[in-house]
């Protein structure tokens, strides 16, 4: 499907204005809200009159998001001297975001008339992360191989390269580190660049930062010694692709098994993409979008994590003895609910076989440090009574459906006559080592396991969350660290999965 919309103005000429009679859209009003508008979303605007180039650019014509800000899109003239281009920001708009397009009164004709008032369109973007741009009939990237899987902060990373119309081509690379801003791009070509074997070989290594460091690659093509035929602010183009990977300082190999799976990433990632229950995005706690295919196996893939800090996703999750009370209280210390409550971790844990570190990390992430309405008394209807009758508690996520969080996550609590933070602790230790840790149909005693359940991929996952095993990584190592400083000789023991 094209993505170029086309908006076209008719006005009528009078006195030094243009006087707007009918804005429309594909057949709709220009007033009238777009929704489910694809993130790589380029606009074409058409209107009755030739235009002065000079008036048309990214400040008579702004894009603004929904709290006002103006985003960065790169504003040209059309095919014609009518008509004005719009392309999205860098690697395309957010997805699940409220946009304003806003003609202003700077935009003149070539005989200096203006518009008597801005015009402005609202569009929402649908909830899909997407790896690129497929602009018709022009070149576009199908796949991206990266040679080193995690990159070392002493090497250069190789991309090779495939198009979906031959290999007449040129590219143009660009990295985002994520510890900076979401705008802040660093090229890593020398311009457009033609590919040797069909691969592209960085011209910078890359800062790894003190715990591994996320990229995202974003990769321009355009047929070679020919102008692109979109552009935004880093360059002209034919279409774009968005991949991710890792850069980190060392690989280690410490306290390290293996377990093969007779399944390769690639198959893993198609099976998860395919699923009914999309897996998604949370780049924050207000989003549930749908993540793309590269987002899903920049995760999924065990070769981005096997650094000190990323292999705690492998970390086996079994109880291990070593940890008082009063060390699982300074965890738990300002958290909410979650205060004080170091004895009943301690005793879920134990009792369920489940390593404590594990359980306080969990529970951490899954109430927002114990902040979250579902670990303090579940939901409430209009009224402002518990929608059960009474207060319930659930620290771990269990029930808490996408389409409906708060309420099925209350349910559960009640079906499971969790009613005191104790009963939601023990309760929920012995739910999650019976379904996963120590499930005797097959042990999901990793948090990579449990998301991503490598011996049945796509069936008995615990989360939708693309990141959620990585996101509990910090509060482990927190754990341990604590642990680690009282008792020395713990030893920790990781299972790495191998694909073939």
């Amino acid at each position: 499907m094209n993505k170029r919309i086309k908006m076209i103005i008719l006005a009528l000429i009078c006195s030094l204005t243009i006087v707007t009679t009918k804005v429309s859209a594909e057949g709709l009003s220009l007033s009238s809200p777009k929704v489910n508008i694809t993130t790589s979303k380029e606009w074409t605007v058409k209107f009755n009159a030739s235009l002065k180039t000079d008036t048309v650019n990214d400040k008579s014509i702004t894009v603004k998001d929904e709290n006002n800000k103006i985003v960065p899109v790169s504003v040209t003239m059309g095919k014609s001297s009518d008509t004005v281009v719009i392309s999205p920001e860098v690697s395309g708009y957010e997805p699940n975001k409220k946009y304003n397009l806003i003609i202003g009164t700077d935009v003149q004709s070539t005989d200096g008339k203006k518009l008597s008032s801005p015009m402005e369109m609202q569009f929402t973007t649908n909830n899909k992360y997407e790896d690129g741009s497929n602009y018709e009939n022009l070149q576009q990237i199908v796949s991206c191989k990266f040679q080193y899987s995690p990159l070392l902060s002493t090497q250069k990373q190789v991309f090779a390269l495939n198009t979906n119309n031959g290999q007449d081509v040129e590219y143009r690379i660009f990295v985002h580190n994520y510890s900076l801003e979401k705008d802040s791009y660093t090229e890593v070509t020398n311009g457009y660049t033609k590919p040797s074997d069909g691969k592209i070989t960085s011209t910078k290594t890359l800062d790894a930062g003190a715990d591994g460091q996320k990229y995202k690659v974003l990769i321009y093509v355009k047929r070679s010694g020919n102008v692109g035929t979109h552009k935004d602010v880093n360059t002209d183009y034919d279409n774009y692709y968005v991949d991710y990977f890792r850069c980190i300082n060392s690989a280690d190999t410490n306290n390290n098994e293996y377990k093969n799976y007779d399944i390769s990433v690639d198959q893993m990632v198609d099976i998860q993409t395919k699923l009914s229950d999309k897996s998604v995005f949370v780049e924050t706690n207000d989003f549930n979008n749908a993540a793309s295919k590269n987002q899903i196996k920049y995760y999924l893939d065990p070769n981005n994590f096997m650094d000190s800090n990323g292999k705690y996703q492998f970390l086996k999750l079994s109880y291990t003895d070593g940890m008082n009370v009063d060390q699982v209280n300074n965890i738990l210390k300002g958290k909410g609910i979650l205060d004080g409550k170091g004895q009943a971790f301690l005793d879920a844990a134990k009792n369920n076989n489940i390593s404590i570190v594990y359980l306080i990390s969990h529970s951490l992430l899954e109430t927002g440090n114990g902040a979250s309405l579902l670990a303090n008394g579940g939901q409430k209807d209009s009224s402002g009574k518990y929608i059960f009758g009474a207060p319930v508690y659930n620290f771990f996520g269990i029930g808490a459906y996408d389409k409906d969080p708060n309420y099925y996550g209350t349910k559960a609590a009640y079906d499971n006559k969790w009613f005191t933070p104790e009963d939601a602790i023990n309760g929920g230790a012995q739910w999650i080592a019976s379904q996963y840790i120590n499930n005797p149909n097959g042990k999901q005693d990793t948090l990579y396991k449990m998301r991503w359940n490598p011996s049945n991929p796509g069936e008995h996952q615990y989360a939708t969350d693309v990141a959620w095993s990585y996101k509990q990584v910090p509060n482990m190592i927190k754990g341990i660290t604590n642990i680690l400083e009282q008792v020395k000789d713990i030893k920790l023991n990781f299972e790495i999965p191998k694909f073939k």
